[in-house]
């Protein structure tokens, strides 16, 4: 890899695809890189179709940052100098066939616009790939619902059709198992419509 860069591993959604692979990081912090570029190369990545459940294959794929639904950021967390000081909001996002759940980071005090439930406000100002932590996201795989839980998610407000925030400290482990519960049958419910259109 080129001088100064590390290559990092890196999982993309888009709306129908699962991408794993690795791309080499030349910023500080993977979601500052993804949210200057218009597109990255990931060589020899794995590619699973989610529409129709088929065998992943391995393919070298150009991914536009603009068709990415959310993405599973892993390494440095960015310099501690840039932290501003946030609170924690528990919530749930649907972008298309995904729902992601897990801690968004506010400004402290930024209260009001959190009392919406449209995604383009309660977004409103932020870079295009928002990170959620303590991330779950779930989505349909042939006959199943597929969850997985990584430290950080970042979801494209773009796709973000909506959102649910609890109100702040009302997070525990017992209403995270609940959520996900709830979030799978609303979800199924979501995607009931995409699946007739599928031929047999």
């Amino acid at each position: 890899h080129a001088p100064g860069t590390m290559p990092v591993d890196l999982i993309a959604f888009t709306g129908d695809r699962r991408i794993s692979g690795s791309i080499p990081l030349a910023d500080d912090r993977l979601s500052d890189m993804l949210n200057s570029v218009p597109r990255v190369v990931m060589r020899g990545a794995t590619v699973l179709d989610l529409v129709a459940d088929a065998v992943p294959r391995t393919a070298d794929v150009t991914l536009a940052i603009g068709s990415i639904v959310a993405v599973v950021a892993s390494g440095r967390r960015g310099n501690e100098t840039r932290r501003r000081r946030t609170d924690l909001r528990l919530a749930r996002i649907g972008l298309l066939r995904f729902v992601v759940t897990g801690s968004l980071h506010v400004p402290s005090g930024a209260i009001d616009p959190l009392a919406s439930n449209d995604p383009a406000v309660v977004l409103a100002g932020r870079d295009t790939l928002v990170p959620l932590t303590d991330a779950t996201i779930a989505f349909d795989l042939g006959e199943v619902v597929a969850t997985e839980q990584h430290d950080t998610i970042l979801i494209n407000r773009a796709h973000a059709t909506w959102i649910d925030l609890d109100d702040p400290g009302s997070i525990d482990s017992d209403e995270i198992d609940d959520l996900e519960d709830r979030e799978r049958a609303y979800h199924g419910a979501l995607i009931g419509d995409f699946t007739g259109a599928v031929s047999e």
